[in-house]
Formats: C-alpha cells, structure tokens, sequence
C-alpha cells in the first residue's frame, strides 16, 4: 500500500510538471495536439499505479518525451503558420456577413439544435442579430453581433497570412502600400478589418 502512495504522489508532481511545461489552459481551449498528449500522458501515468511490479521509469521516460515533442511541435507551430494551419486546423465561418453556411455545419457534424445552443451558451437569443460565427480550430463556436468589428491576422510574426489578404479583397501590392519601408519581417503582429483598418505591432528588438 505504502508503494502505490509514494508512486502516485510522484506520478502526480511528476503530471504537475509536465502540464506546466505545456503551459494553462482550460480543458475545452486545449488544441487537438495538446488534447492527445494530455490522453497520452494520463494514460502512460496510470499503469505503474495500477500495477507496483512495473518500474516507475516506464512511466517518466514515456511522459518526458511526449511532452517535450508537444513543447518543440508547439514551437514549429509558432513559427509556421502553415504548420499549425495542418496540425490544429483553421478557424470555419458558419455565419458569414449574416449568411448561414449550411455547409460548414454539415462537414463539422453540427446539427441545427447544437449550434443553437452554442448561440444560447453566447448570450445570443435570434440569430438575425449574429453578424459571423466562427468554429475556433479548438471546437470551440465564437459568436459576433452586429456593430462588432472582426479583425483579421494578416501577418503574424513576420509571416504573411494570404488567405486572409486574399479573402477581404486585397493583394500584396496593397500590403506592400500599407507598410511602405517596413518589412513584414519586423512585424510581429498585423491585423486589418474589412474596411481596410489595420494595427501593427512591431517585433520587439532583441539585446
């Protein structure tokens, strides 16, 4: 009995540990990737618990690796947009400009009663008053009325994001207009709306 307490308070600094290293986040904000390793993780914990003739270290190992390829994918992802765009997926509009995509919520598997109660669950009682609805990449729905500007990421840590350019009727010889001298390198975030308002925020230069 002694054994399966020492082993299950070891396994739980040592799960403590590894979710810190993956960073805070809420069960239903975690990403697809995210979500597997922390199955995996649970899963490779509990059989030296279960089972005290099998050797703790065939529980570390494991649990070190899966969480150190999440931590270095999660890095590549931050530097390739396209990367993350295969791994985790993209944000899909159901509602775009007030239109319902009845497509999306087929190829998602969302029924008419679901999506409503994702609309409910976002204070939003008529869907006549949603402007976009969008399915976040962690299957969360995020829900904007209108009057609510939406922003989209046109560069994003010196990468130039061209489906969004594309889709709100720019080209790069806008872009290039609207950062003149700067260089999409040097800029760590941009956003423009659909009227063509953008923000910039430049890289932080490093010492």
């Amino acid at each position: 009995m002694s054994s399966i307490f020492f082993r299950t308070v070891i396994i739980f600094f040592l799960l403590s540990a590894a979710m810190k290293f993956m960073g805070k986040r809420e069960i239903g904000e975690l990403e697809v990737g995210e979500l597997i390793t922390t199955l995996l993780v649970s899963e490779v914990c509990s059989i030296p618990i279960d089972d005290p003739d099998i050797p703790l270290m065939n529980a570390v190992i494991p649990v070190l690796f899966i969480v150190s390829v999440e931590i270095i994918i999660s890095h590549l992802k931050n530097k390739s947009q396209k990367l993350k765009r295969i791994v985790d997926g993209r944000p899909t509009f159901i509602i775009k400009n007030g239109k319902l995509e009845q497509s999306a919520l087929r190829n998602n598997r969302i029924s008419v009663e679901e999506f409503f109660t994702s609309l409910r669950q976002n204070g939003v009682g008529k869907i006549d008053e949603v402007q976009h609805c969008i399915l976040e990449p962690n299957g969360k729905i995020s829900v904007l009325k209108y009057d609510t500007e939406l922003s989209y990421i046109i560069i994003s840590d010196g990468e130039i994001n061209l489906k969004n350019l594309h889709s709100l009727g720019f080209d790069e010889n806008w872009l290039s207009k609207k950062l003149g001298k700067l260089s999409a390198d040097k800029i760590f975030m941009m956003t423009s709306n659909d009227d063509g308002t953008i923000y910039i925020i430049r890289k932080e230069e490093k010492n």
